[in-house]
Order: structure tokens, then sequence, then C-alpha cells
């Protein structure tokens, strides 16, 4: 018995004493191999990290954007205003600010209902855009295939179904189309529907209007559809008696198989889809044009320098922007010289096929017509090119000059200083003036885009937008990508005397307003976005910041965004959301591209998993210097990289919440390679990155500018820029090459692809993951089965917060599933 009682007293002194260590494991959360300890990431976190996917975020905002449509030459435009259980469309009188109803939105409702056959909410409309007539007694806008009209006294609709014939290209005064067939340029009559040859030698792969296969990246879909295009980049005269008509040659190109394993209709063999592109190191598509004269009956090559022009690309042609003279006997064309290393201005004579040039222009290593390649060249032809406003970096920063186009030469240089012209939005020919939008100029963050206007001589430089703001405003036409939070209308009324624009920031939501073009005061605001349930569902606004490049001396401008119920005493990991293309800039400066984020899961979304997410815009990108932009020439393989560091490094000496020790970077696409080269440049300093359609290499990618016009034409040991072997790589592209960089990847790597992407080729990605393999490297892969280039899903988002929550925070994702998916 005594023996039983020592021995308990025995057993309850050891428990006693191990208390403290049981419950410190019992009731303190787990620790990392720092010490670090490591949060419980829940479901609900996912739950609030979906409501920032876009449209989820989108939905809880009201007018975030205006877009002015004015209403024939009168000063008056209508616009759709979003309200509490729909939309409305409201017309303003930019004279004086006072709005009105478009039209009996609950009359109109009812006359539509008749017309459809089905019953319309007046409140939810099914029509987004409208146009009136003349006298605004009607109003008329398309669904599907029906064009409606409805008068508005007495309130009636009626329906016509509209023939939209596939693939023709329709003349503007509806008479004539052409459309290719076999290669060859047909006519028809669009009366009778007769139809008539207009070429006979054109071939399947050398035709007139034939689609390149490489075009915006788009063969697989196109095929799929089935439906006919009209004519590859081709356009009507505006007397419809002439019409501009590709010819493309890819006879010679050689055929790129891409694999679907997973047919999309629903067959078990897979499929292969042969596409002709030419890589880096071999001979190019080609691409001519012509003048088909519909009156005469003749067709006619342009004499253009064909060997000085920039080669067939994956999104645009050498010619980039045309203007007709008032006979339409002449036209005016804007090109990139070859590997955009200069460029051009011509006089194309329509009725013989002579080319004068007007303009010739060589800035290197790359002859820059806009500060971004992706938005449309800022020149503008006066009349029947008397004048040209051209856009030129000479002097160091992107500005406008006035040349004499008749002589070619150089009148005056319009713009000058250490500031930036975005971009030409209207050109004011009769007063000779020109509204811009321009960034630098004023005090703060010169990536603020501020709205200018200014004569043709240089003088009268006139602020119309003061507002201390990012302002929305845009070029109005842009066919490649806009990444700047702004759609592209007429900011310019009719008459000449009003400007529209929208105007915010990060952490200010939109407001629409109407200023006097001739002082800039205010007439009215139109519209303030409404982000109430914005702010009721936990939004919280990124913080910018300034850090200094590299180079200790460089302004860098970025965004930070901060977790929810941020703690400043706490350790966060942070992760650079980043596209570091040195095509654009990125980092949100508005209060829209605040709200979608960067890279290729949403920074916000992040912030709820408990990360700070870091954007930047570091060196070698757009929108500031010529040295600054040109800084990545040659250097795509780190593509300003060395920035990221730098600045994450100088936050984080400021704020000790940032854990230097836990970094992680994604981005897809162009983001997706500088992912790569984060994990393979910087391998000491990112510890997960994950990878969204990246390309491995650039050797093994499709001859395109977005290579070899920022890291440099090919090198060949032959010294041309021909492969001279099957497997050379250029020695100028070999620090790019990831397949034989593999053995510096050290941290956690996740690579995403779309297996029928056209825009990276899969198999630029998989030679870098056949590498990897080859020199036995952890890594990890999501190959998504027919999916193109934007393969985003609720798998591939999950997959990648669950990769970051995993490897970052080193806890356990929770098990979760996206519901309302959007991007």
């Amino acid at each position: 018995m005594q023996r039983y009682l020592n021995t308990r007293w025995i057993g309850i002194l050891i428990i006693l004493t191990a208390m403290p260590f049981i419950f410190q494991h019992v009731n303190c959360r787990a620790r990392d191999d720092r010490g670090a300890e490591i949060p419980q990431i829940k479901a609900e976190d996912y739950v609030r990290a979906e409501q920032w996917m876009i449209p989820n975020v989108i939905s809880k905002v009201k007018n975030l954007f205006v877009t002015p449509h004015w209403i024939g030459e009168s000063d008056d435009f209508w616009y759709r205003r979003q309200t509490k259980d729909g939309a409305e469309f409201v017309v303003i009188d930019a004279a004086t600010g006072g709005g009105r109803p478009a039209f009996d939105h609950k009359a109109v409702a009812e006359a539509l209902s008749k017309a459809m056959d089905s019953e319309v909410d007046a409140k939810k409309l099914p029509f987004q855009r409208f146009e009136y007539n003349a006298d605004r007694s009607a109003i008329t806008f398309t669904l599907k295939d029906v064009k409606y009209r409805c008068e508005l006294s007495p309130q009636t609709c009626t329906g016509t179904k509209v023939d939209k014939p596939e693939g023709v290209l329709v003349s503007p005064d509806g008479m004539w189309g052409v459309l290719t067939r076999d290669g060859n340029l047909w006519l028809r009559n669009m009366a009778n529907n007769k139809e008539k040859a207009l070429t006979s030698d054109g071939e399947p792969h050398f035709g007139y209007g034939i689609y390149y296969d490489g075009w915006k990246a788009s063969y697989i879909p196109n095929k799929r559809a089935g439906k006919l295009l009209p004519p590859m980049e081709s356009y009507w005269s505006p007397d419809s008696s002439k019409v501009i008509v590709t010819r493309v040659d890819q006879r010679h190109v050689a055929e790129y198989p891409i694999l679907e394993t997973a047919p999309n209709d629903g067959t078990f063999r897979a499929k292969v889809h042969m596409i002709r592109v030419p890589l880096v190191g071999e001979k190019e598509a080609l691409a001519e044009w012509f003048v088909f004269d519909i009156s005469q009956g003749k067709h006619r090559r342009l004499n253009l320098p064909y060997e000085k022009l920039l080669v067939m690309q994956q999104d645009m042609l050498a010619i980039r922007k045309t203007w007709f003279s008032s006979d339409n006997s002449h036209l005016y064309a804007v090109a990139f010289g070859y590997n955009m290393e200069s460029a051009f201005l011509f006089d194309i004579d329509l009725m013989t096929g002579a080319v004068r040039t007007v303009i010739e222009e060589q800035v290197l290593p790359r002859t820059d017509l806009n500060s971004t390649s992706y938005s449309p060249p800022n020149v503008r032809v006066k009349g029947d090119c008397e004048e040209v406003i051209w856009f030129s970096q000479r002097d160091g920063w992107g500005h406008l000059y006035l040349y004499d186009g008749k002589t070619g030469k150089l009148k005056n240089q319009i713009t000058k200083g250490d500031w930036l012209v975005w971009d030409i939005v209207h050109v004011d020919e009769s007063n000779r003036q020109i509204f811009f939008t321009g960034g630098g100029r004023a005090e703060g963050n010169p990536y603020y885009r501020f709205l200018y206007r200014v004569n043709f001589d240089g003088s009268d430089l006139v602020l119309l937008s003061p507002e201390k703001a990012d302002h929305l405003i845009t070029s109005p036409w842009n066919d490649i990508l806009s990444l700047t939070g702004a759609a592209g209308y007429d900011v310019v009324s009719p008459s000449g005397k009003y400007v529209v624009y929208n105007y915010s920031l990060v952490d200010q939501p939109t407001e629409t307003v109407i200023r006097s073009v001739e002082d800039g005061s205010l007439i009215a605001s139109v519209e303030k976005a409404d982000v109430s349930d914005l702010y009721a569902a936990g939004w919280q606004n990124p913080e910018e910041f300034v850090v200094k490049a590299e180079d200790g001396k460089t302004d860098l401008y970025g965004l930070m965004y901060k977790p929810r119920n941020f703690d400043p005493n706490k350790k966060y990991p942070v992760i650079d959301s980043q596209y570091a293309s040195p095509l654009t800039a990125v980092v949100p400066r508005n209060f829209t591209q605040a709200l979608i984020g960067v890279g290729l899961v949403r920074p916000a979304s992040l912030t709820e998993l408990g990360f700070v997410c870091v954007v930047f815009d570091a060196r070698g990108t757009t929108y500031r210097s010529k040295e600054f932009l040109h800084y990545s020439y040659g250097k795509l393989h780190t593509m300003g990289l060395e920035d990221h560091v730098a600045g994450i490094k100088q936050l984080a000496k400021r704020h000790s919440f940032m854990d230097i020790e836990r970094v992680g970077v994604h981005g897809g696409s162009f983001g997706g390679w500088t992912a790569f080269r984060a994990m393979l440049e910087f391998p000491g300093f990112f510890k997960v990155g994950v990878s969204g359609a990246g390309p491995g290499s650039m050797q093994n990618m499709y001859l395109d500018y977005h290579w070899t016009a920022f890291h440099g034409r090919p090198k060949y040991s032959d010294g041309t820029e021909l492969r001279p072997t099957p497997t050379e790589v250029p020695e100028n592209y070999v620090n790019a090459d990831g397949r034989q960089q593999v053995e510096n990847l050290k941290g956690k790597l996740l690579i995403m692809m779309g297996e029928i992407d056209e825009n990276v080729l899969p198999g630029s990605t998989l030679q870098f993951v056949d590498a990897l393999i080859k020199a036995d490297k952890n890594f990890d892969m999501l190959y998504v089965p027919n999916r193109p280039h934007n393969f985003r899903s609720p798998h591939v988002i999950r997959r990648a917060w669950d990769y970051f929550v995993l490897h970052l925070h080193g806890a356990e994702p929770p098990e979760y599933h996206i519901k309302k998916w959007g991007r």
C-alpha cells in the first residue's frame, strides 16, 4: 500500500513537472524552424479572398467609370448610370452639367416587351448602348441579330433582323463587300449577292486577305468556331471606291504542332493542331499591301520599302495607322521599321502604288511612337498631309514634334521638358490645338496622367485637369492592349468647348467631371462612384510608396496591399505581384486598377490569406524617360527584378512587419516569364514562385518583337539572324535560356500552363520542365488540358493560393472550393 502511494505521488509529480511543457504545446500555435508562429488559414479566409476576384469585386461598386457618348454635333452626351436595382440612361448638357432621363424607361420597356414577346424590366433594359435619330424622336439598338427602333412618342418598338454576311468586309456605303476564298479576293454586290473574283493568283498560304496562322494567337478558337473571317487587316476608303488588302506569304513557314489531349468535342482521340509560326532564328512570314480600285476593276501592289519594315508579328503588322486623303487617292501610313529600330510616315499614291517617305527616324535601340507599343502611335496627319504631328524620344523624353508633310522638314518641337506625353486624344485642326495626356510635369507621382492642350507651334500649354489624381483618359482607339484602367472615348465635345473625364486615386473612388477647354474651369461634377458595398465588405485601400532602384538613385513608385486586421507587431510573408514587362507599366495608380490588381492572382485576395503584397514598376518599364524605358534592353533575363529585390529590402527596413526571409513571386504570361527569372536569377531571395503561362526561354518562342526588340536581334555563331543548326541558341540569348540555368533553382516553384496556348508556345515551357527533370530538381506543375493562354479557373486560382499558404506560411491549406468564379 505504501509502495502504491509512493508510486502514485511520483506519477503526480512527473505530471505536474511536465504541465508547462504540455500547456505550451496544447495552447500555443505551431511555429516554424525559425520560431515564427505559423498562422491558421481557414476556409473563411478563402471566402473573403474569393470576394476580391473579378467580377465579384466589381459587383460591389457602381459607376466606377463613366463613358460619355456625344449626341450628334451637340454638346449633349448620354451615359449609362448604374443604380441600386439596375441601370438608367441619362443625358447631360455639357454646357451646364444639367441632366435628365434619356427617355421614358418604363414606356420603352413596355413597348419592347411587346416587340420581343417577353417581359422587359424597365430598371434592367437589355441593351447597354443606343443611338438617337437626328431629332431624338427615336432610339435604335441591336440585341443579338435584331436591330430595334423604338419611337419615343408615341412609344412603339419594331425589330428587324440584321443580315451579317459571314467573312465579308462591307464598304461604308453598304453596296460592296470583299471576301477571301482559297487565297483569292472576291467582290460581292451586297444588293443581289452576285460575286466576281478580283484575283486569280492567290494560294491557301500565299493569299489575299488570308490570316497569318499566328495572328492574335487565335488559330485554334477560329478553327473551332468554323466561321469565315473578313480579309485580315483590310479596310475601305471612306468613299467606298477602294479597299486596302494584305497579302500574306507563309508557304515557307514550318508547322508547329499543338496537342489537344482532352478534345473540346468530347471525343477520345487526341487532336493535333498544325500552326504555321516561325520560331526565333527562322524566316518570318511576309506581308504586302495591295489597293483594289472597285470602279476600275484593277488592283496594284503598294511599293513600300518592305525590306526595311517590321516583319509579321502576332499582335500587329508594320503599318500601325492610316489616313485617306480628302479625295481618297492617297493613303498616309505610319509604320515601324525592322525590329522597331526605325519608324516611318509614308505618303502612298493609290493610283500608281508609288510611295513617298515623308518622315524616317531611327532612335536606337528602339524607335518608340508611344511610351508603350501596346498603345497606338502618337502620330496624326493634318488634312492632305500638309502637316504631321510626330512622337519621338530623341531628346530623352517622349514628346511631340510638328513636321511639314510636303517637304518632310521639321517645323518645331511642340512639347518639351523632363516629362512625358502619354496619348494624343484629340486634334482640333481648325484651331490648331492638340489634346493629350502627360505624366511627370506636375509635382508628385510621375505616373499620374493629366489632360493638356497645346497649340501646334508649342505655345499656350494649358492644364485642363488640375486634380491631384490619375485621370483615366487614353487614346480613343486601341487594337492591342490597355492596362491603365481606362477605356477609350472622345474626351472633347463636338464643339470643342468642353471635356469630360474620370479621375481617381488608389484610395479615392472615381469622380466624373466636365471642364471648360478655354481655361480648365469646372463646369460640373457628373458622377461619383458608389463604393459603399465595397467598404462594407471589408475592402482596404492599398498604400503607395517610393523606394530607390538598385542604382540607389532612381525613384520607383510602388503599391502595397496589407492583410485584413493588420498588426504591425506581427511578421508577414511578402509576395511580389508582378507583370514585369518592358512593354507597359502595371502598378495601380487609380481606384479601378487597385481593385483589379496585378499578377496571376489578385493581390487583395492574397492579403486575406495573411500576406503583404507589393507591386513595382522597375527600370525598363514604360511611362518614364527614354533612359528609364530602355534600361531593360538586352536584360530580359532579369527584367528589372534587381530593382524589385532592392525595393523590398528597403521596405523591410522601414516596416518590421515584412518578413524578408519569406518572399514569394507570381505572374502570368510575361509575368510568368519573370516569375521564372526571379527564381533562377535571385534564388536566395525569392523562396516561392508561381508562374502561369510563362515561356522558359526565348529561342524556342515564335519570332516576335517582344524579345527581339527588347533583348536584341538573335546573334548566331555564323554572324546571321538565322539559326545555322536546329539546336543552336543565339549567343545573346544564352543568359535567358532557362534550360541552362535550372541548377540555380533552390526554392519552391509551381509551373502552370495551358495545353493549347498559342501565345506562349507549350514547347517553350515544357522544354524548361524537361531540363528541370533531367537535373533532378524538385518542382510542382499544373498542366491544364485543352486550355489556351488564359487558363484561369477556380481550380487554378485555388491551387495558387494553396501553394503560397503551404510554402510561405508553412500552414496546411483548408479544404475549400471557389464557388463564385470570376478572374
